[in-house]
């Protein structure tokens, strides 16, 4: 009688051991289309170059950072540019007066005074691991009310810029 009761138990575990895998390739079938429905906008601009140069102030309580700068071609569309994700960190892109297709985005940190926090990404965890190599950005822009992320590729990282301390 014993065995009677554990062979159910055991045929119901095996039932709920091919449910469960049933629902889990559901599941992850439902991740990976959502992905590329993510990634199925094409942006309305192509990257021409981008660079980033660290700097550090000629003194020791000083500033340092890193400027980011990268240039795109004319988009098609209008598109407004809101934010660069760059080594985990979030600044705001600053269009260049002179050169209207030349961008800057620049990350500063300033040591003596505690205030100063930076801005850590918010994107979604898709685009998280763009974000984490030194020659990877991700671009935050809007286009029609939408929110869209490009990934900036091949950032070209320039020697470190230190400005010469007070004599």
């Amino acid at each position: 009688m014993g065995y009677v009761i554990w062979g159910s138990r055991i045929e119901a575990l095996k039932h709920l051991g091919r449910l469960y895998r049933v629902v889990l390739v559901i599941v992850l079938t439902g991740c990976a289309s959502g992905k590329e429905v993510a990634q199925d906008h094409t942006a309305p601009f192509e990257l021409v170059w981008a660079q980033a140069q660290p700097w550090v102030s000629g003194t020791p309580e000083g500033p340092s950072g890193m400027r980011l700068s990268f240039e795109l071609s004319p988009p098609s569309h209008k598109v407004v540019f809101k934010s660069l994700c760059y080594m985990q960190q979030t600044a705001a892109v600053i269009n260049k007066p002179s050169r209207p297709d030349e961008f800057n985005a620049s990350y500063l940190s300033v040591p003596a005074k505690s205030e100063v926090v930076l801005q850590d990404c918010s994107l979604p965890e898709l685009w998280q691991n763009e974000v984490k190599q030194p020659n990877q950005g991700v671009l935050v822009y809007e286009q029609d009310g939408i929110d869209y992320y490009y990934v900036i590729h091949d950032i070209v990282l320039k020697p470190v810029l230190a400005y010469p301390g007070k004599q």
